[in-house]
């Protein structure tokens, strides 16, 4: 009733002189507001104002739903009230009736239908047109409706049947327009199975659909619809190769997206959409170049995205999904900033991302992409807090990081991606835990971690990220046990994990989180040994710690500085290390753990005290 536009919707009806079909319905109202536009009460009658209007009032103050619906249908119908109350009345009657003969009708409609699409091509096509059409809204227009409040479990059903629909249709014999809503179909379905954590289905999904928008392009090559399809098909290929650790795969693909991203901006620079994909194209790379340890080659790619994704937010400031866009780009950022050791900036970073969130939630609670943005912002800013030692503020982070992972897997519990950020919040709320001294805490959060892990896992092994989820709680666990002396149980469990990296390893399939992983379990590995009086063995882990940080270390990030120097500390390289422990106490590095360990190295060095002579 405050809207401008709605007042002007109204005085246009009267300049019209169509006043009379103005008719009102109350749902709600605020406190103290008016129920009515401004305009209505400028109508002229005889002279006079009009009074207030009547009006059909939904509220259970007023007629209630169904009433209120009779008269605002009386109304337009021009017909009394009490008259059109007898008429539901009525119809309530003929109602079983009515069903019955329609459901004989649209039998009778069918058939002639199937006899008609059998007898001529032409309504055959028209026919696989609709039902394209529908398939195509149930998962486009119905996903958009499921997918916010986590309900995509519902499409699973409709994507096997159109997978089966299409795996008869030969792509050569279909048009343009068929061969378009058969690969926009595919991208939805494998855009779901991703969700669902399914790669290999997915994988084989936009396979098809890049084979499809290929052919498309190939027929109309200068077509910015068609080019747009195919960069959607070439990206969701490279993410899934990137998914697996593929990440020379995953470059080449991106690298192309990229390149059809900047011929759509080439057509027309100022399309928001086309700008759009460019910023993406920029994310995608600098994620894959993180993920390698590049971090100021990444940070160089996340820059113009920001810039991108601010200028678009601006121009569309109601826009949520451009808001949410903007929001990530600064997660990206943050990112970069911590690999390059810039804490208190990926600190405002995602700070920044979460302020976005938070005002998304505000307007939209039930908003799913804002809450697991909100879930990953907090987590990250508790690894941030925890980092720079800041432990009770990393603490209430992760808490607040966690109760949201709940959230989201109650309302989804097969949603493949919540489960993964879930189980890394878990994992770094049991490692704050264990820091702040809170044992039983922080074994009820591993564990929680750990079985998210493990079920994912479980799933699909060749995803390097949940592997990398996985190898945290384990290693996090065998902490604990080293520390209660367990010494022996924590080099088990250690050397557990190494097995499982090293397969990753030997295919070349390391990402930087996953390299930080193995160097960590093979330092912990040295100093169980340690504990149990193996020096050679443990000599030899923290010499292979040096050997697979010692080439990447200008480009990796703080923690795997932290790791490279605890472990040339134990072998007694204390010159080598000196460097690296100045560069991390000049950023402010104050990991518990790393302090932790440094004064226990430290200690050791000392030379015993010489006995006092009497």
């Amino acid at each position: 009733a405050q809207s401008r536009w709605v007042n002007e919707e109204v005085r246009q009806f009267q300049r019209l002189g169509r006043a009379e079909r103005i008719h009102f319905l109350i749902v709600d109202e605020a406190p103290g507001a008016p129920c009515f536009p401004p305009a209505l009460f400028a109508m002229q009658r005889d002279g006079a104002a009009a009074a207030e209007p009547i009006a059909a009032d939904a509220r259970r103050s007023g007629d209630g739903k169904s009433h209120a619906r009779l008269k605002l249908i009386a109304g337009i119908l021009g017909i009394s009230y009490d008259k059109l109350v007898q008429r539901e009345h009525q119809r309530g009657y003929r109602r079983m009736a009515t069903i019955a003969i329609a459901a004989t009708f649209a039998l009778a409609v069918l058939t002639v239908f199937t006899v008609v699409a059998i007898t001529s091509r032409r309504e055959a096509e028209a026919q696989r047109g609709h039902a394209e059409s529908l398939v195509e809204f149930m998962l486009g227009d119905l996903r958009q409706k499921l997918e916010p409040e986590g309900q995509l479990s519902t499409l699973d059903a409709v994507g096997k049947q159109a997978l089966a629909y299409y795996a008869a249709q030969d792509p050569a014999s279909l048009d343009a327009d068929a061969l378009a809503r058969r690969a926009r179909a595919l991208h939805m379905i494998g855009e779901v199975d991703d969700q669902r954590g399914r790669l290999d289905d997915a994988l084989g999904v936009f396979k098809q659909a890049a084979n499809s928008t290929g052919e498309l392009l190939a027929r109309d090559k200068d077509n910015p619809k068609r080019i747009f399809d195919h960069a959607q098909s070439v990206y969701w290929v490279g993410e899934i190769a990137f998914e697996r650790g593929e990440a020379a795969t995953a470059e080449a693909a991106f690298n192309n997206y990229k390149a059809l991203a900047t011929r759509l901006t080439g057509i027309d620079p100022g399309n928001a959409d086309w700008q759009a994909e460019v910023e993406y194209a920029d994310s995608d790379l600098g994620t894959l170049l993180i993920g390698q340890g590049r971090v100021d080659d990444a940070a160089a790619s996340f820059e113009p995205a920001l810039v991108v994704a601010e200028a678009l937010a601006r121009r569309a400031p109601n826009d949520h999904a451009r808001r949410t866009e903007l929001a990530q780009a600064h997660a990206w950022l943050a990112d970069a900033r911590a690999g390059q050791g810039r804490l208190a900036d990926a600190v405002a970073q995602r700070q920044a991302e979460i302020g976005i969130s938070e005002e998304i939630l505000a307007e939209n609670p039930k908003n799913r992409d804002a809450k697991s943005a909100l879930l990953v912002a907090e987590h990250e800013l508790g690894s941030l807090s925890l980092v720079r030692g800041k432990l009770s503020m990393a603490l209430s982070q992760l808490q607040r990081s966690v109760a949201l992972a709940d959230e989201l897997l109650e309302a989804d519990p097969e949603n493949a991606v919540t489960a993964s950020y879930s189980a890394s919040a878990y994992a770094q709320l049991g490692e704050a835990a264990d820091d702040a001294g809170d044992s039983a805490a922080a074994r009820k959060s591993l564990a929680r971690a750990r079985d998210l892990a493990a079920q994912l896992v479980k799933r699909d092994p060749t995803v390097v990220a949940w592997q990398s989820r996985l190898s945290t709680a384990l290693l996090l666990q065998a902490r604990m046990m080293a520390e209660s002396g367990d010494a022996l149980g924590a080099l088990r469990q250690t050397q557990g994990v190494i097995q499982r990296l090293d397969t990753l390893r030997q295919s070349h399939r390391l990402d930087l989180s996953t390299r930080l992983h193995y160097a960590e379990a093979l330092l912990m590995a040295g100093q169980q040994n340690a504990a149990l009086g193996d020096q050679s063995q443990a000599r030899d882990n923290w010499q292979r710690v040096v050997t697979a940080l010692s080439a990447n270390v200008d480009g990796t990030a703080p923690p795997a500085q932290a790791i490279l120097a605890i472990a040339l500390l134990e072998l007694g390289r204390h010159d080598e290390a000196a460097p690296l422990l100045a560069r991390l106490d000049s950023i402010g590095y104050r990991d518990p753990e790393f302090i932790r360990q440094r004064a226990v190295v430290d200690a050791a060095a000392q030379p015993a005290p010489t006995p006092a002579v009497h």
